[in-house]
């Protein structure tokens, strides 16, 4: 895994450096920030967990919609998604936050272009 493919893969979960540092890489934000710039070999126990973290991402996304459950929908924070049935760790309400973006823009892309405009 490259370093810009680690970034971007990052971004993917809706993750901020000092998150991913904490929940996949278990290191300092620092350390993070000097994979990501490519300073520094990005190890491979954490390559390994970010592709499974986005691979289990495609996958609720082949499964469709399904608003009972938490993994599929956006919640503003973690306190929340654990109210509303969520389980696990922080890492887990991102990946959900990642997927639950993507079924709100396939569900309102064709309002979207309706009420686009062009001036």
């Amino acid at each position: 895994m490259t370093n810009n493919e680690l970034k971007q893969l990052r971004r993917l979960l809706f993750l901020e450096v000092n998150e991913a540092a904490k929940l996949i890489g278990e290191c300092e934000p620092r350390t993070w920030q000097r994979w990501e710039k490519g300073d520094r070999a990005i190890p491979l126990d954490v390559s390994r967990a970010i592709q499974m973290l986005c691979l289990t991402r495609l996958e609720r996304l082949q499964v469709g919609f399904d608003e009972a459950d938490p993994n599929y929908r956006y919640f503003e924070n973690f306190e929340d998604y654990k109210a509303s049935g969520g389980t696990g760790n922080e890492l887990k309400w991102r990946l959900a936050q990642s997927v639950a973006t993507v079924f709100l823009c396939e569900t309102e892309a064709d309002k979207w272009r309706e009420e686009e405009t062009v001036d």
